[in-house]
């Protein structure tokens, strides 16, 4: 074996091994954020890393996001789709995250009944804030991160931090 042969060994060895910070959970083929030093693997089972610029955003009140209009209505967009062709629907949308929450089906159905009105994701917040006033941001983004929507945990971090998840 000569040496190019090795240098080219060495250097192909060296970009399949996960970076040196990575989990076990992270996968070769899986893309690394360094920002936020997790993979899309580690995102969906261990939920969204916490936020170094903002280290008490998983803390804040889930009822800040009624607040910040813009960013709801993002996530509006995102998680209360319109039902596709012939009357299916998405995976995680706010019918998923009710679930998650412990709300019953009849909740959620009930819910979409209101549209176009009345946005399903603003009635689950609300909700979910009466029930449980302690709830936080912290706690929707790993049922975000669990139900695989880092579109919606993109939108959610303008709400203070400044990592972009994967």
């Amino acid at each position: 074996m000569g040496p190019g042969l090795r240098l080219l060994t060495a250097l192909l060895l060296l970009a399949l091994a996960p970076p040196p910070e990575a989990s076990q959970y992270c996968g070769r083929l899986e893309y690394w954020n360094p920002d936020n030093k997790c993979c899309s693997v580690c995102l969906q089972r261990f939920g969204p890393p916490p936020c170094p610029e903002l280290p008490s955003l998983a803390s804040q009140p889930l009822s800040r996001l009624l607040d910040e209009l813009e960013v709801l209505e993002e996530l509006i967009v995102l998680l209360d789709p319109e039902p596709g062709p012939g009357g299916g629907m998405a995976h995680g949308t706010t019918r998923h995250l009710a679930a998650r929450y412990g709300l019953p089906a009849a909740w959620s159905t009930f819910a979409y009944s209101l549209r176009p009105s009345r946005s399903p994701l603003r009635a689950l917040i609300e909700m979910v804030v009466a029930r449980e006033p302690s709830a936080s941001l912290g706690q929707l983004s790993t049922h975000l991160a669990q139900l695989g929507r880092a579109d919606a945990l993109r939108v959610l971090s303008k709400l203070g931090c400044g990592v972009h998840w994967a």
